[in-house]
């Protein structure tokens, strides 16, 4: 076949004109794709199984091309693969499957193979209906023409060559960022948030961070944007003496611990975001600085042009704020799984890598990616690069024109259940909704409290904040029409929202009764050797037949150090399983040759992508992570695009004052290997079970760059024992809830977990509990028994276990009190 010579043509309906490819460009393209991206969670099962020879000699990039060109009834073709592959792309419009000879082709090829068939990294304003119909191979039908283009006219319209690659292959991507003329219809709002202070490009919504708008233009343009609006989007972009009249503002408010850097995409002002982070950084009482931008996902060309540039300067932006004791953090946006690609999976590889953490939030779109599997998927995948899931929204911003993407309040929920079930505890963001006073999180901080009398588009939503917490800085919440003050002290917000499961509607929490008198603390010295002894599994929720092997959900097994073989060979026989908690006999830093034996034998399990070590002595003894143990600890984790085994860290802390200086040095010299090292802490009744204790330890730990991963409420049998005699107050859960996300950071907040003999279930989310006083059990609603079946043919309900009429699992929990019968108490 010739290699240099041979052109194919084809034309794309885009532009109406031939584009000249060459054959062995395309052939170049596709030899390298499968040298490098042929992981099964990146092409899929079919092709995998189709391209893939284990232990075949000499298998490489082109061997797997040419396999696939067999199965694909062009043996020996490549020529009339490409003429079939790109007449099909030529009239993509993201509404039908590519197939080639009967095999469907993965999404990631196809684009490897767009990068060559239209190149390019600009990004393209569409001003007509003509232009757009190009760019998107649409027809608008005619009726629909003029309607179209007021929507061109009122909402812009933006897109990147990336993009445009992406939404031929994808429905999804182009339901994101294509226009539609019900834009035009005006239910919802122009601005989502109200009563905020606004000054230039500052605006602050809560007492301890606010918001830099550095730049009110983005590449891309999506929407359901809750800045959609064309007062926003057509406003001058600041000056940079507008960027020094904001750090001043901070400067002189002691209060704001966090500023948010987003737009627009700040990134495209680059003037503006150096006297940002430059004049930001010399503020003693700013701690971190979060840089949002959703370019990562749809132009990567703006992080990677230039040789890398732009990271590289983010790398010695965040090098100098850690010098005086600060953080970076890249906030980011993914929706659905098909905006994944090689180009934004080493962007955030190579932040989280040098100590600049990622942290994913996800609008939910109806008909997008609100049925589960599909954020299993893309959750799943940018944990593997070092990302974090921080929040999912539902439902989206309730905006003018965006209607289509709205989905009721409980299908959102229903996912979280899912998430549950099928996705790594590690990945579950928190299922959040952004009310129009301030975020709050579904059955913690917040829920749905009645419908609005009179009309049915708007409910009453509880809210963590009080009339008092807006005092400072925005006196004119309080003034508002649409809010009320309940009778426990928090205000109720009107939200454009539906419910379609009336139950969920949970009425307003009573005060606690009269006569409660907290009981004294307890000396925290008492229950220390309680928690202090060695670590031990979590008992299996299934049989695994092995005594160092512990299965505690689909997803996650714990095993010991002294694990053997056959321990390897049932994780690798189960593909579902993602993450695997390290369990020593005394702790990481004594066994790490078995450490380093576990990791190197996880690394050919190309379906595990975490290994998690659980350690004590990170919390009591940090000083024995010498520089020696962290440097192998670097060495083993493997942040990649293409079968990561990331490593984090897993330890405890019961109460503030147990994090010290020493802790956050350490987190900080884990986090420039990629390292992450989380939080897991168990209320004690009388010890930690106050608003003020999870507070502060949840400050402690955002402040020395640990994440709060779990609030354990009841369950774990070091709480049993002491609960027992001390039991926490649920009404004291939903207190602390309402403390965290109203008085700290979003990035503080822990998840609120159950743990129980049939695994961890989210506290209000995803289970609910029944009984009265002491005398409580929590029904599992992610779980039945066939979910459990799946992982053991064997498996039966363990003695006091019961069903409920749906098929969830009740279980008997202690060491909670319920004294109000309000549902969440």
């Amino acid at each position: 076949m010739p290699q240099n010579e041979t052109q194919l043509s084809i034309v794309f309906e885009h532009s109406g004109e031939e584009n000249q490819v060459r054959l062995s460009d395309l052939v170049m393209a596709l030899t390298d794709f499968f040298e490098h991206f042929s992981e099964k969670r990146l092409i899929g099962k079919a092709v995998f199984q189709i391209v893939n020879r284990a232990g075949e000699a000499h298998d490489n990039g082109r061997s797997r091309f040419d396999r696939l060109l067999t199965h694909c009834g062009y043996d020996g073709d490549a020529e009339g693969f490409f003429r079939d592959l790109l007449n099909q792309l030529g009239h993509a419009d993201g509404t039908q499957r590519i197939v080639v000879g009967g095999i469907t082709l993965p999404h990631l090829m196809l684009m490897a193979v767009l990068e060559v068939a239209l190149p390019g990294t600009r990004f393209i304003s569409v001003k007509t209906t003509e232009q757009l119909e190009k760019l998107a191979n649409l027809s608008i039908p005619q009726t629909d023409r003029d309607d179209m283009q007021a929507v061109l006219d009122t909402y812009p319209v933006r897109l990147s060559m990336h993009t445009i690659r992406q939404m031929r292959v994808s429905g999804s991507v182009a339901y994101q960022y294509l226009p539609f003329v019900q834009e035009l219809d005006t239910v919802g709002h122009t601005n989502t948030w109200i009563g905020q202070f606004h000054q230039g490009l500052l605006e602050q919504m809560y007492q301890n961070r606010v918001i830099f708008l550095l730049n009110m233009s983005c590449p891309v343009y999506c929407r359901f944007c809750f800045r959609k609006h064309k007062e926003s989007r057509n406003e001058s972009n600041p000056t940079t003496a507008d960027v020094n009249r904001a750090v001043d503002h901070v400067a002189g408010s002691p209060s704001i611990k966090e500023i948010v850097i987003t737009g627009g995409d700040p990134f495209m002002n680059r003037s503006n975001m150096a006297a940002a982070i430059d004049g930001l950084m010399e503020i003693e009482h700013v701690q971190t600085l979060r840089l949002a931008t959703r370019s990562i996902a749809y132009y990567p060309h703006m992080f990677l042009g230039n040789d890398g540039e732009l990271l590289n300067y983010l790398k010695r932006k965040s090098i100098e704020l850690q010098q005086r004791g600060k953080r970076m953090e890249v906030a980011t946006h993914f929706i659905h799984p098909d905006e994944i690609s090689p180009q934004s999976l080493s962007i955030i590889t190579e932040l989280v890598k040098n100590g600049i953490a990622v942290y994913v939030q996800t609008p939910f779109l109806n008909d997008c990616n609100d049925q589960g599997p599909e954020l299993v998927e893309l959750f799943t995948l940018l944990r593997g690069a070092g990302a974090e899931l921080h929040y999912i929204y539902i439902p989206c911003s309730p905006i003018h024109g965006n209607s289509v993407y709205w989905a009721p309040i409980d299908k959102g929920l229903a996912v979280g259940s899912y998430l549950r079930a099928h996705l790594s505890d590690r990945v579950i963001p928190r299922i959040c909704t952004a009310t129009p006073i301030g975020k709050m999180d579904w059955h913690t901080s917040g829920w749905a409290v009645e419908p609005v009398a009179d009309n049915e588009n708007f409910i009453w939503i509880r809210s963590p904040y009080t009339p008092g917490y807006f005092k400072q800085f925005a006196p004119l919440a309080n003034e508002l029409d649409n809010i009320r003050v309940n009778e426990e002290g928090t205000i109720d917000i009107q939200y454009m929202a539906k419910i379609d499961n009336a139950s969920l509607f949970l009425g307003a929490r009573p005060p606690r009764p009269d006569g409660f008198v907290r009981p004294p603390k307890a000396s925290i010295e008492s229950l220390l050797p309680l928690v202090n002894g060695a670590d031990v599994m979590v008992p299996s929720i299934v049989d695994t037949g092995l005594k160092d092997l512990s299965r505690v959900h689909l997803t996650r097994v714990e095993m010991t150090t002294s694990a053997g073989d056959n321990a390897f060979d049932y994780i690798r026989g189960d593909e579902r399983i993602t993450d695997v908690v390290v369990v020593p006999a005394t702790d990481v830093v004594d066994e790490f040759q078995s450490i380093r034996r576990i990791v190197r034998a996880l690394q050919d399990v190309p379906h595990v992508n975490a290994v998690r070590l659980r350690s004590r002595a990170f919390n009591h003894s940090p000083e024995r992570f010498t520089p020696a143990v962290i440097d192998a600890l670097g060495g083993l984790n493997r942040l990649t695009m293409v079968n990561p085994l990331r490593l984090e860290i897993e330890t405890g802390f019961l109460t503030a004052d147990q994090i010290q200086p020493e802790h956050a040095r350490l987190a900080r010299q884990l986090g420039n290997r990629g390292i992450t090292v989380y939080n897991n802490t168990p209320l004690f009744g009388r010890i930690n079970d106050t608003s003020d204790a999870i507070h502060n330890l949840a400050y402690a730990c955002r402040t020395a760059g640990i994440e709060f991963h779990h609030l354990y409420v009841a369950g774990l049998p070091v709480q049993e024992r002491w609960n027992r005699d001390f039991p926490v107050d649920l009404y004291d859960v939903i207190d602390i809830a309402t403390t965290v996300r109203r008085e700290g950071s979003g990035r503080e907040i822990p998840r609120y977990i159950i743990r129980t003999a049939l695994g961890e279930t989210d506290f209000g989310l995803s289970s609910t509990i029944s009984g009265a006083h002491g005398d409580l059990s929590v029904k599992l609603l992610p779980y039945d028994q066939a979910y459990f079946k799946a992982m053991d043919q064997g498996f039966q309900w363990p003695e006091g276990v019961r069903e409920d009429d749906d098929g969830h699992p009740v279980v008997a929990v202690n060491g909670l009190l319920k004294t109000t019968n309000f549902a969440l108490s």
